[in-house]
């Protein structure tokens, strides 16, 4: 099998929600072998193709494992390059620290109280909309202000965002790490996390709090490939070795979850990828894509259903149309149809085929046991393979399970159209058993759907359908998406259709229709309730928690789509405090938006990425080239930076002039005395 990784993206260009602990995905798999990458043939492809900082957001990026051209000049440029930055991180940092300084931070941000301009009107869009708003930064320091606005700069310099992974590759090369890692450490990770251990963001938590802002606290630590010794490595020991990893990063997400919970309304953020091999899950994703496009090819003409005779012929495309030895085919046939029908009508969608033929139940997973041959119909996995896939249930359950007993939410993050069908069979899997029963913040699980994927929106609808059958809440976090040049460049190498809708506005189209159709969901649902409110007791009449089949999270920096979604909620009667409605950007970006509905009561959440300098340094740099076209129109943010910087210098200058006026002195009229 040939084998091509491609090193991971993260993140999505509104929210990125992206997100860490995500081992590098190959790029291809001629024969979906889980451990066909051990082969030293392939162990050379990999290791010229892939490194830690290697970076599919650019075509023109070289993975840092390419030895990087001898070119002296380059070698200079790029050195120089890093000393200068650093340089100017240093200036910036002692002008902020100076005594001066701290002194006009102190001084403006009292005369300012009459110069700022927070929002004090009761209508969030007029505030939203408002471009000189400045609630995001007037409670930030000078240095804080600066820190901003050299980092949205830096970020705006595509040369520089292109060439960062080769830069890093270079310092390390030179052994420059550790002035490197104090630039990164001082600009990007303050800015963008909130500290090297879960511990270090409680602080951020608490100013966030502060403001109305609550945190989805974010483990930024990623596995990747090339970490591992697979050239030296047997096949079991592979496998050990990524399970040992995965256990290593489950213990640690067990402490997110606990420092999380120290703070109500806390998320907790997971990667599925982080749960398990990445190889295993696009081999998952490979099969349940394969079975869903022969059931669908099977059903095109009636409705979305099959009949019983279509049942069995695609049960006979699995690679073991038999649940053991001693059961024939039109037996299991005959058993699995009956529980797929619910309605008795002699036919079966693709929901209930999908709920009854399942690799999450131990009942039936052994029908996908078999060999994973490209001629197959359905390709099969090795019985190491569904033991893999059932250790990362294991996993995830566990994590749930210390969740709902510390009432900490979790939000599933997607990932590459390649790992998602995997991704979203786990994710439903959780909400039907921990979403049937939401406490009194709400469902559990939260599953993200990337809405620039073209089937996101019926990939949306079709869950929806699952959620209400199997009687659970479908809580839904959108995000328009952080893959499409990678997706794209996929698609193209390997010859397979676009994933990403056609444009921008194509895109949107897509977002604004799935928060429609959650928004519909909510709405139809709270009509219903007020047709039976006389037969229903007072606390279930009313839409709320307890009461909505959905919950949405709307995952976006573009102002547009919240200032759409407020005006819907409005329209609809949905109030922000009942919480049905939540928005979310990242740590250090959109901070107008995120600070403006604070103020108003709605359910604001900010990404809180932690973890070493060293292994966030990958997700930084996706930060800043995943985000290009959002830091890169950051116009307003910028602005807004400036004008208070500018407010705050222009009240100081006028304060020391009052100062400096001497007092009128009045002449001491004559001695008296009592």
């Amino acid at each position: 099998m040939t084998t091509r990784v491609l090193a991971s993206t993260l993140a999505q260009p509104s929210l990125r929600l992206v997100s860490p602990l995500r081992c590098s995905p190959p790029l291809s798999l001629t024969k979906p072998n889980l451990l066909s990458h051990a082969r030293p043939s392939n162990l050379t492809r990999r290791h010229q193709s892939t490194s830690p900082f290697h970076s599919t957001s650019s075509p023109n990026v070289v993975a840092a494992a390419i030895p990087v051209p001898k070119t002296p000049l380059w070698q200079k440029v790029a050195i120089g390059g890093t000393i200068a930055l650093a340089t100017s991180a240093t200036l910036l940092h002692q002008i902020a620290k100076s005594p001066q300084m701290e002194a006009a931070i102190r001084d403006a941000a009292a005369a300012s109280a009459t110069v700022g301009t927070s929002p004090t009107g009761s209508n969030v869009v007029q505030d939203l909309r408002d471009e000189h708003n400045r609630i995001g930064v007037e409670k930030k320091s000078n240095s804080d202000l600066m820190l901003s606005m050299l980092v949205y700069k830096l970020c705006t310099m595509s040369l520089l965002v292109d060439l960062a992974p080769r830069l890093i590759s270079l310092a390390e090369m030179v052994h420059l790490t550790s002035p490197v890692y104090w630039f990164v450490r001082k600009t990007f990770f303050a800015q963008f996390c909130g500290g090297e251990s879960a511990d270090d963001c409680i602080g951020t938590m608490n100013t966030l709090r502060s403001a109305g802002i609550n945190s989805i606290l974010d483990l930024s630590i990623e596995a990747d490939l090339d970490g591992l010794d697979l050239e030296n490595q047997s096949p079991q020991e592979i496998r050990s070795q990524f399970n040992k990893s995965a256990d290593h990063i489950a213990d640690q997400i067990s402490t997110c979850i606990d420092t999380a919970s120290k703070m109500s309304k806390s998320f907790a953020a997971i990667k599925i990828t982080a749960m398990g091999s990445p190889l295993l899950l696009q081999q998952v994703s490979s099969t349940l894509s394969a079975l869903e496009n022969k059931f669908k090819h099977m059903a095109q003409d009636k409705d979305g259903k099959v009949t019983k005779e279509e049942f069995k012929q695609l049960v006979k495309m699995l690679p073991s149309p038999a649940l053991n030895k001693d059961q024939s085919l039109d037996t299991v046939v005959d058993q699995l149809f009956k529980e797929a029908d619910k309605d008795q009508d002699g036919q079966v969608d693709w929901v209930d085929f999908a709920s009854t033929i399942s690799l999450n139940r131990d009942e039936t997973r052994a029908l996908f046991l078999g060999a994973a041959e490209e001629s197959a119909q359905v390709p099969g996995l090795e019985k190491e393979d569904l033991d893999d896939y059932k250790r990362i249930l294991v996993r995830m359950e566990n994590l749930c399970d210390q969740a709902a007993k510390t009432q900490t939410r979790l939000m599933i993050d997607a990932e590459q159209s390649y790992f998602q069908p995997a991704i979203d069979s786990v994710a439903l899997h959780l909400m039907e058993n921990y979403n049937n029963n939401p406490h009194i913040e709400g469902p559990l699980i939260f599953n993200t759907y990337q809405m620039y994927l073209k089937d996101a929106l019926g990939r949306l609808q079709q869950d929806y359908v699952h959620a209400q059958r199997n009687g659970y809440v479908l809580a839904a976090k959108l995000v328009r998406g952080a893959y499409m040049v990678s997706e794209r460049k996929r698609a193209q190498e390997l010859g397979l259709n676009d994933p990403i809708c056609d444009g921008i506005e194509a895109t949107h189209t897509s977002y604004n229709a799935g928060v429609d159709f959650m928004l519909g969901a909510m709405t139809r649902q709270k009509q219903k309730l007020i047709e039976n409110k006389a037969s229903q007791d007072e606390d279930s009449s009313s839409l709320s928690l307890k009461t909505s089949p959905v919950v949405l999270f709307v995952a976006s920096h573009n102002k547009d789509s919240v200032i759409r979604t407020c005006e819907r909620m409005q329209e609809l009667e949905l109030a922000p405090q009942d919480g049905l409605v939540m928005f979310g950007q990242l740590m250090g970006m959109c901070d107008q938006i995120s600070y403006t509905l604070g103020q108003h009561g709605y359910g604001i959440f900010k990404y809180v990425p932690y973890g070493p300098i060293h292994h966030v340094i990958p997700y930084l740099i996706r930060r800043a080239q995943e985000n290009a076209s959002v830091l890169g129109g950051v116009t307003v943010e910028r602005s807004l930076l400036w004008e208070e910087l500018r407010s705050r210098f222009v009240a100081q200058k006028e304060l020391a002039q009052i100062q400096a006026v001497p007092s009128p002195i009045v002449p001491a009229g004559p001695a008296t005395t009592m």
